[in-house]
């Protein structure tokens, strides 16, 4: 009878709740693993996560502080996404050396190039330490007073870390709102170079199109290479350092997997909400995404503009637009999956329950009263504020570049010693003429939506009322014409920051940052009531286990390969918007379907091996008896999660994760099981673009390849 009731709680496990959560490496429950292990997974716990032995957390990197990745050789190896390397392969392209276009290879260690400010972190251990931080906060106290007590504590036990090592450091992040805090500790490298990057037309292919859709045939993947000093410890760049040998890296499989396989992700998912109230969520929909799809919009549109002039110009803009495209379109399938999935009525009844829980013992459960009355008051009273302050950060932090930098001067972003350098590093991708019709735009658009009369820009309102006759092109034309910041020649003599106390440039900045200043601090009072919500719930549902929203910190998650069979046709290719995996044919498909759509054309040489089909037997599917390229699993990911290894249940490297799909894509603030996919591109189809595409067998030969 008890084997039976743990096959009838397994299989319930299985269906209701098997693929959500992103699980704290160190920190995963008996019952959680056993879960695991009835999926498919065969690693012992230490295997996975230890502090004593090499485990497969040890070949997990965070890169940049913004994407995920997996050592994959003794000789520091490194696989990510495509689109997290796009920035670096950007940094190294020219007209002449169009890397974007074409691709990179780099055929000896001398060859490969090191990248100014990418860094690499690798995960060392994550300890809990909630117990240290809420013993020195005084029952009752809120706001900035808890905040600052949290902060000291934090930094004490940051201080108590071990850093003798090399590269050390550390970070107290909150989990739960603040219920719990973990502290983890990271090493850092700082040497890390291009290795390879397949041509833009396969590593993005689909582009706008496709994203967030599948059937997918894009193959988004990059090769970065850690280095090291003599003693294999983390060092600046130097011509001296050499290659970084890991404590672990991950064996490739060629194997491949079928429906119903094991697999998990193990990266650095950026941030999800998922225990935010009904009211939260509204918010988020009405002044974060909103806001970031009506501004993006008309900034994107004089982008590509500007990028179809000419090459240096696609090249100057090509991670830009890439970057600010992707969460663009996001912001659309979010509201569009909240919509449809009805989770702000689902919040509602939950939130509902709780309180009908808590009456039934106000004694006891008397702090959740109420709770939600005093949130629904919160948002529409903070409702301006966080609509304006999210327009500014849009339209004016984010807007044109120019006066971004001159905002992060006067914030203190940069430091006034380094002027010169910041200069040479940021005017080295802006177009002056560009970036004045993004000024222009992105000053119009603001004045025209913002709702907060402190948020005006009265100084230049006033400006252009009295000198322009309330012409905004004419202010704009006088404002790049006589500032210095229009003027990258011009600009490059000057020393510091402060020198440039009368330039008008410096009056827009002035008026934008004092307004936001005076609203910054005003709309978090709804955080507390965040907290103490999620706690009732998880109070009032105790036997069910609850992760932590993701914080970018390190994380597991684990599921099936299993296609989509919800959603026929999505995109048009009936034969593979249900199957497991994409196909060559689907991928020429699209090519020829739309031959001059600038997503999906292909440089002659792609083209003519693609057509070929002469890929090499080894990475050919056994069941399919095709190349596969890229496929699902119901792992639960996010932002951050790009490039995050996809294993098998022996721990071996099967994909790189790269996307989320469109029917789901309220996943950061609501999983659902039915509907939630990861799509990862095939181990095989990276490897035969790297081996048969490029004959880059240097770095085949460094694989361990099962």
């Amino acid at each position: 009878m008890k084997k039976l009731t743990f096959i009838l709680f397994t299989l319930f496990t299985l269906t209701m709740h098997a693929d959500e959560g992103m699980w704290v490496m160190g920190n995963i429950s008996e019952k959680t693993d056993s879960v695991l292990r009835s999926l498919g997974l065969e690693l012992s716990p230490d295997e996975l996560y230890s502090t004593e032995t090499p485990s497969l957390n040890d070949a997990i990197i965070q890169l940049g502080g913004f994407c995920s990745g997996v050592v994959v050789s003794n000789d520091g190896l490194v696989f990510t996404n495509h689109h997290c390397g796009f920035g670096a392969i950007q940094d190294h392209s020219t007209p002449k050396h169009d890397y974007l276009k074409y691709g990179f290879y780099a055929k000896t260690f001398a060859d490969e190039l090191p990248n100014e400010g990418l860094y690499v972190l690798f995960h060392i251990k994550t300890v809990d330490v909630t117990d240290l931080i809420l013993s020195a906060v005084p029952e009752g106290a809120t706001g900035w007073v808890k905040d600052s007590l949290i902060n000291v504590v934090s930094q004490k036990l940051m201080e108590m870390v071990d850093y003798s090592g090399k590269g050390i450091q550390s970070e107290v992040n909150p989990f739960y709102k603040g219920s719990k805090y973990f502290l983890s500790v990271y090493q850092r490298y700082d040497d890390v170079r291009l290795v390879y990057a397949p041509p833009q037309c396969l590593g993005k292919y689909g582009g706008d199109t496709d994203n967030w859709m599948w059937p997918r045939q894009t193959c988004d993947f990059s090769v970065f290479r850690i280095y090291a000093d003599k003693d294999n410890a983390p060092a600046e760049y130097s011509k001296d350092n050499v290659p970084y040998h890991p404590r672990k890296f991950a064996h490739v499989s060629t194997q491949g997997y079928r429906d119903g396989s094991y697999a998990m992700t193990l990266g650095y998912p950026g941030s999800t909400d998922r225990y935010l109230s009904s009211y939260g969520i509204w918010n988020t929909m009405r002044t974060e995404n909103d806001v970031r799809y009506q501004v993006r919009g008309v900034k994107l549109a004089i982008l590509d503009e500007a990028m179809k002039q000419s090459d240096a110009l696609r090249i100057m803009y090509a991670s830009k637009y890439a970057s600010s495209s992707n969460y663009w379109k996001f912001s659309l399938g979010q509201n569009t999956a909240l919509d449809n999935l009805k989770v702000i009525d689902e919040k509602q009844q939950l939130e509902k329950e709780l309180m009908e829980w808590a009456a039934q013992d106000p004694q006891t459960r008397g702090k959740y009263l109420g709770i939600t009355d005093s949130l629904k008051i919160l948002y529409q009273e903070a409702y301006d504020t966080y609509y304006g302050r999210n327009l500014w950060i849009e339209s004016l932090y984010s807007g044109s570049e120019i006066l971004s930098f001159v905002i992060h001067n006067m914030m203190g972003s940069y430091s006034d010693d380094r002027f010169q350098e910041n200069v040479a590093k940021v005017y080295r991708d802006i177009d002056v003429d560009t970036d004045k019709k993004v000024f222009l735009a992105m000053l119009t658009n603001y004045l025209a939506h913002i709702p907060n009369e402190r948020l005006q820009l009265p100084h230049v309102q006033q400006e252009v009322d009295s000198l322009w006759g309330g012409d905004f092109g004419k202010y704009v034309d006088n404002l790049y014409a006589k500032s210095v910041f229009a003027h990258p020649d011009e600009l490059k003599k000057v020393h510091n920051f402060s020198e440039l106390g009368k330039d008008p440039m410096l009056d827009v900045a002035a008026d934008a940052v004092g307004g936001l200043m005076a609203i910054w601090g005003s709309s978090n009072r709804e955080n507390e009531y965040e907290r103490l919500l999620g706690d009732g719930i998880r109070e009032m549902n105790h036997d069910k286990e609850y992760y932590p929203d993701a914080n970018f910190t390190m994380r597991l998650s684990y599921g099936l390969c299993k296609p989509i069979d919800f959603a026929p046709g999505t995109t048009g290719l009936k034969e593979e918007a249900t199957a497991l995996i994409t196909s060559p044919r689907s991928f020429l498909n699209k090519h020829e379907q739309n031959p001059t759509e600038m997503d999906f054309e292909l440089i002659p040489q792609v083209y003519k091996w693609m057509k070929a089909g002469k890929f090499s037997k080894q990475y050919i599917d056994k069941n399919t008896g095709q190349l596969p390229l890229c496929f699902l699993t119901t792992n639960d990911i996010t932002g951050g999660n790009s490039g995050s290894g996809m294993f098998d249940g022996k721990g071996r490297l099967i994909g790189l994760a790269f996307d989320g799909n469109w029917e789901a894509m309220s996943g950061d603030l609501k999983f659902d099981n039915a509907l939630q996919r990861c799509i990862g591109v095939d181990i095989r189809w990276v490897l035969s673009v790297i081996d048969d595409y490029s004959h880059a067998k240097r770095l085949i030969k460094e694989l361990t390849i099962e």
